[in-house]
């Protein structure tokens, strides 16, 4: 039996992987080293945190709960130990959220821009002044005061006339507060209403608009390697932002301020970059990131934490930097699968082990049911979690309401519940949002139409399993008679980017790159999520033997076409002409660089097939956020306000704004803990919230 302690231990344990924290990690403990003893980095000898260390830009890309953040503050922890770098730290999603809300008088700009290009120009200008305020303030407050009397015991310098010499570095962005007025009457943007965001590049996927839940990715089929030719408004305003804030010359006064306390290199660290839209993200990086970085004599470097296929690097050379992928396949793709999978569940011992020592004083066996193989439990939880640790908290979390809390260890019966119990409420919630979800019409589309193609993914895997069970072939034999169906591979050339929406939420996982079965052109191989597996009643599995997965059942080249088909078509951007393609001819219009081979003139473009979907009431309608908020509710009753902000990822400012409308809503309810005056807030999901958990996700 497991006392009392523990269990509460346990909790704790896990309540820390499962939720989004920022970097300091001082809401677990007021240990200044918990961060050096919590850390466990991904690859042995701390190769991702030595690689980090470098003097140049690194980005860190991988999915949500992949321990980019984790990465960033063992690192600034490292850095404060140095003689000669300082790191700033920047929370870009909640910089961008508070810049939403900006107090510049829009007299001055009256007649210069539409009043939607003038509200996009303010949020943009809004935000790169926030960004450089935190600058300041990081700099004089929250990254010298590690590091301030060694510097001053050196160097005589008095922290004093440091600090006013910083302040008067930033004060003429102030006193020149409206010269942007001038450039931008220069640019004559009235005449350029017709300009329009014409994005497409290599070095960073085009994506959609509605981060603050889910992200997703456009269906981005443009091969080019470049932004288009054709200027956009969102071009004009980067220029205009770069000469407004004269980046070089603040670059240049700031480098010789802190080189005069030593200071060789900065790093500054750049969290939770993806969560902004792709507007104010490359008029960012077009106005700070890619200035400092290629102007400085790499005075200045980024780490920088994305998801993959979110990120843009303008002018950033991308063969000068570093980038290291955290999911697991690429960590350790250059082993083979089943090392490949090995390495990942060890790393998921040395996690779970380093978190139990410090939170539980034992080891993390003492919580795994004695009568199964210790191996057989990691490998199940390396399937369920993909190797990602916040997925890991989150499966022990559930894992704990039937076993630990109780007084019984974990079996493995428990973890696949675990994993059906995650899937439905924190991951299936992807698409059973869309009815109540204010976003645009594509938007919608292109979730509604990723809904489907899931759906088919599914259906095929029944299929599979019922034909192999009936099949006499060789191969399936040895898995008879609970055949694994759900992997399956597509042509990663053609398809891979179109599953890239559903690899980033977890429905799907890569795992593996090899030639099909005919070695002409290399597959992308996949596995559903093992929780929609459970739910579905689809066997886990690439089989027992070796050939049985890249047989040409698991091809789903034909599914994908099929999808595309039903999905999506491709017209001719002409009005006079507005000819439509089948999909099967966009190669053929991709050598002709997607001109119409009909009007000679037009540009044939990608294009959702229309769908009516059922529309809810307006008075019905949420913000993501806000749906986010009650579904963390649901999961996690009776939740403090920093409790929340930590699980959904943003300041609790923000959480009490959007309580507030809840409440009026008559979908949450204020309480306090206990009945003294010093009782603390807490927020409870109220029954009408329960109408928008009703719909089911996948019907077969």
């Amino acid at each position: 039996m497991i006392e009392q302690l523990k269990k509460d231990t346990f909790f704790t344990m896990v309540d820390s992987l499962k939720k989004s924290r920022r970097a300091n990690l001082q809401d677990i403990s007021d240990d200044d080293l918990i961060i050096e003893k919590l850390y466990t980095d991904p690859l042995d000898n701390n190769l991702v945190l030595e690689m980090c260390k470098k003097r140049n830009t690194t980005i860190l890309i991988g999915r949500k709960g992949t321990g980019k953040s984790t990465i960033i503050a063992r690192l600034q922890h490292e850095i404060r130990k140095s003689n000669d770098i300082i790191s700033l730290y920047l929370d870009v999603k909640s910089i961008y959220e508070q810049s939403k809300s900006f107090s510049f008088d829009d007299t001055n700009y009256q007649g210069i821009m539409s009043k939607e290009d003038l509200q996009t120009y303010l949020v943009a200008k809004s935000f790169l002044c926030s960004i450089l305020e935190e600058v300041k303030r990081e700099v004089k407050t929250n990254t010298l005061k590690y590091q301030w009397n060694k510097f001053s015991n050196l160097l005589g310098i008095k922290k004093k006339s440091f600090e006013d010499e910083i302040d008067q570095l930033f004060i003429e962005i102030d006193e020149l507060k409206f010269n942007d007025v001038t450039l931008l009457k220069q640019k004559n943007l009235t005449k350029s209403e017709q300009l329009g965001l014409n994005f497409s590049t290599a070095k960073g996927v085009t994506f959609e608009s509605d981060m603050s839940f889910n992200p997703t990715v456009s269906l981005n089929y443009n091969d080019t390697n470049d932004i288009s030719e054709n200027r956009t408004i969102q071009s004009e305003f980067s220029e205009v932002l770069l000469r407004y804030f004269n980046m070089k010359a603040i670059m240049d006064r700031l480098k010789t301020t802190l080189s005069k306390v030593g200071i060789k290199t900065v790093f500054i660290c750049l969290d939770d970059f993806s969560e902004i839209e792709l507007d104010p993200m490359k008029i960012f990086v077009e106005t700070i990131v890619a200035p400092l970085n290629n102007w400085s004599e790499e005075f200045f470097k980024f780490k920088i934490s994305a998801y993959p296929g979110r990120i843009y690097l303008g002018e950033i050379d991308p063969t000068k930097i570093e980038q290291v992928k955290l999911d697991y396949y690429d960590l350790y793709k250059s082993f083979k699968v089943t090392e490949t999978e090995s390495l990942a569940g060890e790393n998921i011992k040395r996690l779970l082990e380093n978190r139990s020592q410090y939170f539980c004083q034992c080891s993390f066996s003492e919580f795994i049911d004695p009568k199964i193989n210790v191996d057989d439990f990691y490998n199940l939880l390396f399937k369920i979690s993909s190797n990602v640790p916040r997925n890991l908290g989150w499966i022990l979390w559930y894992a704990n309401k039937r076993t630990i809390s109780l007084g019984k260890e974990i079996n493995l019966k428990d973890l696949e519940v675990a994993a059906e119990n995650y899937y439905t409420d924190c991951i299936e919630v992807f698409f059973t949002n869309n009815s109540y979800m204010r976003q645009s019409f594509t938007e919608k589309l292109s979730k509604h139409h990723l809904e489907n193609l899931l759906v088919d993914l599914v259906k095929q895997s029944r299929i599979n399993k019922s034909e192999i069970l009936i099949s006499n072939a060789k191969v399936w034999e040895t898995s008879k008679p609970n055949p694994p169906s759900s992997h399956f591979y597509i042509d990663k050339s053609k398809y891979e980017d179109l599953l890239q929406t559903l690899e980033l939420n977890y429905f799907i996982t890569k795992y593996n790159e090899q030639k099909d079965q005919d070695s002409r052109n290399v597959m992308s191989f996949y596995s559903l999520n093992y929780g929609l597996c459970v739910k579905e009643n689809i066997h886990y599995g690439r089989g027992k033997d070796r050939k049985y997965v890249i047989q040409r059942r698991f091809n789903y080249n034909f599914l994908i076409e099929k999808f595309l088909e039903q999905a999506k078509s491709i017209e001719c951007n002409n009005q006079s002409c507005a000819a439509s393609f089948k999909m099967e001819q966009l190669d053929f219009l991709k050598m002709y660089e997607m001109l119409c081979p009909k009007c000679k003139n037009g540009t044939c473009e990608i294009k959702n097939v229309e769908v009516d979907l059922d529309e809810k009431p307006v008075e019905m309608l949420l913000l993501s956020v806000e749906y986010e908020i009650l579904n963390s509710l649901r999961i996690c009753p009776k939740q403090y306000p920093a409790e929340l902000a930590q699980e959904i990822d943003c300041t609790v400012q923000k959480i009490r704004r959007i309580i507030d409308k809840l409440v009026d809503k008559g979908l949450v309810k204020r309480d306090k803990d206990g009945p003294s005056a010093n009782a603390r807030t807490i927020y409870i999901i109220e029954p009408k919230a329960q109408m928008y958990f009703n719909e089911n996700l996948i019907t077969v």
